[in-house]
């Protein structure tokens, strides 16, 4: 087996590539913070690239999510499975004002979402930049009403649900084994 007989997905690089430029000094910062003796922006975006073979390790790329704190990768892993990512809230900052505020946030999510439809459909065809742009509008909607669920159960779900990001873990190792 070679790693060219099993190339990244396009989304999945871009998601990757948009980590990393998002990322406080960019390509030259992450491939240090990787590997501090040896790391160049150049192997680093070869990797990207996938040049000659060289891909991103699975680990690697969720090494690069905990050096930025962000999720991209993980998300479009998610999209590519016909999921949403939810990132859990730490179980200190859950109350009504979170709710609330998630509310607030799926409203304007379902209202750019709506707009959207409508402009995209308004000439009786989605093409497929227009679809692309939709579904990324959905995902956002759905990605909330998975947050505010999980808030929900988080404040007002009966017996141990205040901690759902260990119930969530435990979860996760059984479907593993």
């Amino acid at each position: 087996m070679d790693n060219r007989d099993f190339p990244t997905q396009d989304d999945i690089s871009e998601a990757i590539h948009k980590l990393i430029t998002l990322t406080p000094g960019k390509y030259s910062a992450m491939a240090k913070q990787l590997d501090p003796l040896t790391g160049t922006e150049n192997a680093l975006r070869n990797r990207v690239r996938q040049i000659a073979g060289q891909v991103v390790p699975l680990g690697m790329a969720a090494e690069m999510e905990s050096i930025s704190g962000r999720t991209d990768i993980t998300e479009a892993m998610c999209r590519r499975a016909g999921g949403v990512f939810v990132k859990l809230p730490e179980v200190g900052q859950v109350d009504n004002e979170e709710l609330l505020i998630k509310f607030n946030e799926l409203m304007a999510a379902l209202g750019q979402f709506a707009q959207a439809h409508n402009e995209f459909t308004s000439d009786g065809v989605l093409d497929k930049s227009e679809s692309k742009r939709l579904k990324a509008k959905g995902y956002r909607v759905q990605s909330l009403v998975a947050e505010i669920y999980a808030v929900t159960v988080m404040m007002f779900g009966e017996g141990d649900a205040q901690d759902m990001r260990s119930r969530a873990s435990v979860a996760s190792i059984k479907r593993v084994e």
